[in-house]
């Protein structure tokens, strides 16, 4: 049984009855009114005190990831927070951000939740100066924590006034990598050494001393997770991207979970190609997966996360594509459709190292 008081139980049982035009309503009152006062800061940077909602989708989460180090490294730890999903605690701590970080569980943060009323208290506990809010789809509880940081500026992917002041996204065709560019200039941080950076911590867990030749480097990982949209793999396709690859390279499958792998267990069988879950959202990929050059994946959730791993390149077959990945060194990106043969001589041809023929 919750301990929270009769009487916040009682207000929230009555405010699930109401519109969504009176729910918001209600909580622009409890955060503090329509009207405020507000004078936009040029120097958007120099603010000393910052809290961050990551985004809550998983795959610009990773997106974001190198611009939440480059921006808690600038500040000391009592000036910087961060509030995500509790799921990726396990990647924060490994990037050394765990310390400087909030987590919630998405089904708990509900308004009349002993979750929520905690977090309601935490991000209270010192006056903000800025507010970054990267959740696209906002629900109106977070945006009700955004607003009661008391943070001067607000600064959010959409127009979400009064709960955010300050729009840096119009378009209703959102670019997590042109919101994340914005971020970039907007702060002052250089795009290619964020980037730098953000492999850089990632690498305190590889071994001291390992060779740039790697021993596995005739094989490639098979991400089998699911795109975040269209169709997962088909068999024909495994088939056809091995027989692409061979002789000359082999192909590992790895998904997040078991029974991601557990359909394709025919076909892998008669491929004879190595299966493994692993943990994609756990500190362990930083030290796995580098043993590997390159990863063949769809646009799924860990995607784009595999570019913070040193060495190694991502292959990306898109069927449908939300929206443009950077033109990255260590990214390539295939048509689903396309011909696997070709997909195979152009992979050949970007994991040549400098200088070989």
């Amino acid at each position: 049984m919750s301990a929270l008081p009769f009487a916040k139980k009682l207000r929230w049982f009555l405010m699930r009855f109401r519109s969504a035009r009176g729910l918001r309503r209600w909580f622009e009152k409890r955060s503090g009114g329509k009207n405020e006062m507000f004078q936009y800061k040029a120097d958007i940077a120099g603010c000393k005190r910052v809290i961050v909602f990551l985004p809550a989708e998983q795959d610009k989460f990773f997106v974001i990831l190198p611009f939440a180090i480059a921006l808690s490294e600038r500040r000391a730890q009592n000036d910087f927070l961060i509030i995500t999903e509790q799921e990726n605690r396990y990647i924060l701590r490994a990037l050394g951000l765990e310390r400087v970080s909030l987590f919630y569980n998405s089904q708990t943060m509900l308004y009349g939740e002993a979750d929520f009323f905690e977090m309601e208290k935490r991000v209270q506990e010192q006056k903000w100066d800025l507010c970054i809010f990267l959740h696209e789809n906002a629900e109106l509880p977070f945006l009700y924590l955004a607003r009661i940081t008391r943070a001067a500026y607000r600064m959010g992917i959409k127009q979400e006034f009064p709960f955010l002041n300050i729009a840096f996204q119009t378009s209703n065709n959102e670019n997590i990598y042109a919101n994340r560019s914005f971020l970039y200039k907007t702060f002052s941080i250089d795009p290619e050494k964020a980037e730098q950076d953000s492999i850089r911590i990632t690498q305190k867990n590889e071994k001291t001393g390992a060779s740039s030749k790697l021993s596995t480097s005739n094989t490639l990982l098979l991400n089998l997770e699911p795109p975040i949209n269209g169709e997962p793999w088909s068999d024909f396709e495994i088939s056809m991207l091995c027989k692409a690859f061979q002789p000359k390279w082999r192909l590992i499958a790895i998904a997040e979970t078991a029974e991601q792998l557990e359909s394709y267990s025919k076909v892998m069988e008669e491929l004879e190609m190595r299966s493994n879950p692993v943990l994609l959202h756990s500190e362990s990929i930083f030290s796995v997966l580098r043993q590997y050059p390159a990863i063949v994946t769809f646009n799924s959730l860990h995607s784009h996360l595999f570019l913070n791993l040193s060495r190694v390149k991502v292959l990306m077959l898109e069927q449908s594509v939300d929206y443009e990945t950077p033109n990255n060194q260590r990214m390539v990106k295939f048509r689903r459709e396309g011909n696997f043969y070709s997909f195979a001589k152009l992979v050949a041809d970007f994991l040549k190292e400098p200088g070989t023929k």
